[in-house]
């Protein structure tokens, strides 16, 4: 009879524990769902078709910038309330918006709620025009977030098969580090410059890492950086036919930005690149790291090559979230599980 009170006490016990861990995203994590770049948004139909509703929908779904064509920043799919059962709570990317009379607008960010690595935003609003104020105004941080998730993701990933050979070649090099993933190998070196490409039968991903001379705020300006890149990759960077070479598609406008990551200014520079001579091109996104302590810039670039395979937003992604791991060695200790 003792056995018997043991053994339903126990029952009870992990029934509440498991309980626990699905609603308030307890120990407990599961695996996500959804591929990369897909998005579940959860709002009833009434407030899809609300102003509210579209705007949300049109944030999600605005073009990626820098690709050759169209690419939504996220692969949208909206369901009501009654169709959000428990297993799509681990949606990769996941919002939830609440609507009620007298609610006051409020977006509530979650990070590993219903799963490993899951992305989860709250939205509250009395009606759709409230909620089409409270998205415009949060836009560029609602929108971040999803985008940051992805890229985060992608680093773990990365964090995990590691190529030492090249990840230790460019500390020595650059006195810098950053993610070198393994299916990375090094292509024909250059003076002051390192080429790393996964190449693939449909795709090529590649980076290229360079330096040059800071001398103040005008080597970082638009057109000083396109023309320092389009030198470098002119000597370093040949095309498949004689004479070749990639440079910078100047006929579609470039994006330029600066923010701080990893306790330094970077200059970041969207765009397409090209082969002058012969027919190729694709997207690149270029991050020039500022290091006025030691009168230097380093780039690091991404560029995509695939002409078979049109969609190119996750391998752009993927590029970034390798670019977004770099730091200057003398700023921040690097983590013993990336020495490794």
């Amino acid at each position: 009879m003792a056995s018997k009170r043991i053994f339903f006490a126990l029952i009870t016990v992990l029934v509440l524990f498991f309980s626990a861990c699905k609603d308030k995203g307890g120990i407990y994590k599961p695996n996500l769902s959804g591929s990369q770049g897909e998005m579940l948004i959860v709002m009833n139909d009434s407030v899809k078709e609300s102003v509210g509703g579209k705007t949300l929908i049109s944030v999600m779904q605005q073009s990626m910038l820098g690709l050759p064509q169209h690419e939504p920043l996220f692969d949208v799919s909206v369901i009501p309330h009654r169709a959000f059962s428990e297993r799509l709570k681990p949606f990769r990317n996941l919002i939830l918006v609440y609507i009620k009379n007298g609610q006051k607008p409020d977006i509530k960010y979650y990070k590993d709620r219903w799963g490993k690595q899951h992305a989860m935003a709250e939205i509250y609003a009395q009606d759709g025009w409230q909620l089409d104020s409270i998205v415009n105004a949060e836009e560029i941080k609602l929108a971040g977030f999803f985008v940051k998730a992805e890229r985060d993701r992608n680093q773990n990933y990365y964090r995990k098969y590691i190529n030492r050979t090249l990840t230790e070649k460019f500390k020595n090099v650059w006195d810098a580090f950053m993610i070198v993933p393994v299916n990375f190998n090094e292509n024909k070196p250059g003076k002051n410059f390192m080429w790393m490409s996964n190449e693939t039968p449909l795709t090529s991903q590649g980076l290229f890492v360079y330096s040059f001379e800071y001398t103040g705020f005008e080597s970082i300006t638009e057109p000083y950086l396109l023309n320092k890149r389009d030198s470098v990759l002119r000597v370093n960077v040949p095309g498949p036919s004689e004479g070749s070479y990639m440079t910078t598609e100047d006929r579609v406008p470039v994006t330029y930005k600066r923010f701080e990551h990893n306790d330094h200014q970077i200059v970041e520079i969207r765009g397409l690149w090209r082969v002058e001579g012969d027919i190729m091109g694709g997207p690149f996104v270029s991050f020039a790291h500022i290091d006025p302590e030691n009168g230097r810039v380093v780039v690091t670039e991404g560029y995509v090559y695939a002409p078979e395979k049109p969609e190119k937003r996750n391998l752009v992604w993927q590029l970034e979230s390798i670019l977004y791991s770099f730091r200057f060695l003398d700023e921040k200790e690097e983590p013993k599980k990336e020495e490794q």
